[in-house]
């Protein structure tokens, strides 16, 4: 195994920089996001993604769901290792495993840094975190990434990157540094659904949790919905062009499947459990099996443990055959007390 980074030249950091805002800007989710590359260095690249009404995952709490999260930490992933390698190359993420600290304040700015860790021949290891305020994360990441080599990366594929770019001296628009101040307290992100109990208990006794999904702001955003069919509940990701990550394939972006297992995992396991308890969100491992088209996206969750305090849960997610998933996540939450 290698660990040896890119010295950045050709081009300089500047360039690469703007490279890689191109890069992100070309991706639908992201753009609309309004996502930002603030740096890029040696070790590797530091983003930024101002807070909106529509990152909003707890409504009633004001918290940012942790699908953004997870789109936020796999484009920084992806991002750092672009100038990592000897030469741009098409990098698909395999699996991505996000660490939840603390709760993410909806309306706050969101920063992460990446860095690539280690290459191999085969596959680049990576690392984030993610974070409001200086000194606190919220949540961080280790991915691992897919080299394809030249031979499947597109002609000119690099060369594209930095066409007509011009040095600069960094980005007007934002302040290369985290902004100062207080932070929202607790161990580890909320899940994302609002915490009315009347509203929680209504939709547990119905087995209709669409109107929970109405209180999910970011779901609203990637087109989440739910209905049921003979083998029980089941989720739909609608079919939306901004929640495309890969326009050459075209294919969905993986935080954003990410994203979409984390809310149907929530709802579901809300339903589910004996009492109703908010489970919070402790970690999620994604495994990436095949690309997902740009089309009609359905998950379901298992429940595979109810402690007293802890629950564990998979869920998966198919297009044409739902026995050839395109991902697969694995959950962990904090119950919280019976409301």
């Amino acid at each position: 195994m290698s660990s040896s980074r890119s010295t950045l030249t050709p081009p300089s950091v500047s360039l690469w920089r703007q490279a890689l805002q191109r890069f992100v800007d070309v991706i639908p989710h992201t753009q609309a996001l309004g996502m930002r590359v603030v740096a890029v260095d040696a070790s590797g690249v530091t983003l930024y993604l101002p807070g909106g009404a529509e990152l909003c995952g707890d409504h009633s709490r004001s918290l940012v769901h942790s699908g953004v999260l997870s789109v936020l930490l796999d484009t920084a992933c992806g991002a750092s290792v672009l100038p990592a390698l000897p030469r741009p190359e098409v990098c698909p993420t395999l699996d991505l495993h996000i660490s939840h600290r603390r709760p993410a304040c909806q309306g706050a700015s969101l920063w992460v840094r990446a860095e690539a860790e280690a290459i191999t021949d085969s596959v680049v290891f990576t690392e984030a975190r993610a974070w409001q305020h200086e000194g606190q994360v919220v949540a961080c990441a280790r991915g691992h990434f897919a080299r394809l080599g030249a031979r499947n990366t597109p002609a000119g594929f690099a060369e594209a990157m930095f066409a007509g770019l011009v040095e600069d001296e960094g980005d007007p628009r934002i302040e290369d540094k985290a902004p100062v101040g207080g932070a929202g307290s607790g161990a580890m992100t909320a899940a994302p659904y609002g915490c009315d109990i009347g509203l929680l208990e209504r939709g547990r006794a119905s087995g209709d949790i669409n109107a929970w999904l109405g209180e999910v702001p970011y779901a609203d955003f990637i087109g989440v919905t739910a209905d049921s069919d003979d083998r029980g509940r089941r989720f739909e990701l609608e079919t939306r062009q901004r929640n495309v990550g890969n326009p050459m394939l075209p294919a969905l972006h993986g935080g954003v499947v990410s994203a979409f297992l984390e809310t149907a995992a929530a709802l579901d396991t809300l339903a589910q459990t004996r009492e109703p308890r908010l489970p919070r969100l402790v970690n999620v491992t994604v495994d990436y099996l095949s690309s997902a088209g740009v089309k009609p996206t359905f998950a379901r969750c298992r429940l595979v443990r109810e402690g007293r305090r802890m629950a564990n849960v998979e869920a998966w997610a198919w297009q044409d055959d739902e026995d050839a998933p395109v991902a697969r996540a694995r959950l962990t939450y904090v119950l919280g007390a019976s409301a």
